[in-house]
């Protein structure tokens, strides 16, 4: 089961309020990555499609397409600040590696195309 924490649930709403769109789904999607396979990316979207997911945390809806779920099932959204400022973290049981990055991962028998439309 994805778990999206309070932290991350607060700055979803964050973005959406500065956007103005309150009530649009955030979506997880997979990217191809320099630094390891692939790489995770949110992003705010009103769209939802046949082959998606959605998952209900409070008021954040999070979207996801259904063939990335056996690499994404356990996932742990997480969002944290620092000197730096602030970031999303992902803490990913399956991966076999990641990048200090924080973003990017990669996994054994990982056998999945890339979300090739741009989010």
């Amino acid at each position: 089961m994805i778990e999206l924490t309070v932290a991350a649930r607060q700055e979803i709403n964050r973005l959406r309020q500065r956007q103005g769109k309150p009530k649009i789904s955030c979506r997880l999607s997979l990217q191809p990555s320099s630094c390891a396979q692939w790489a995770y990316a949110l992003s705010l979207d009103a769209e939802t499609e046949a082959d998606d997911e959605m998952y209900a945390f409070g008021d954040v809806r999070l979207v996801v397409k259904c063939d990335r779920l056996p690499y994404i099932q356990d996932l742990k959204i997480d969002f944290s600040e620092d000197l730096m400022g602030g970031a999303f973290r992902f803490d990913n049981p399956i991966a076999t590696e990641t990048c200090r990055c924080g973003y990017a991962f990669s996994a054994k028998n990982f056998q999945v195309e890339a979300d090739v439309s741009p989010i």
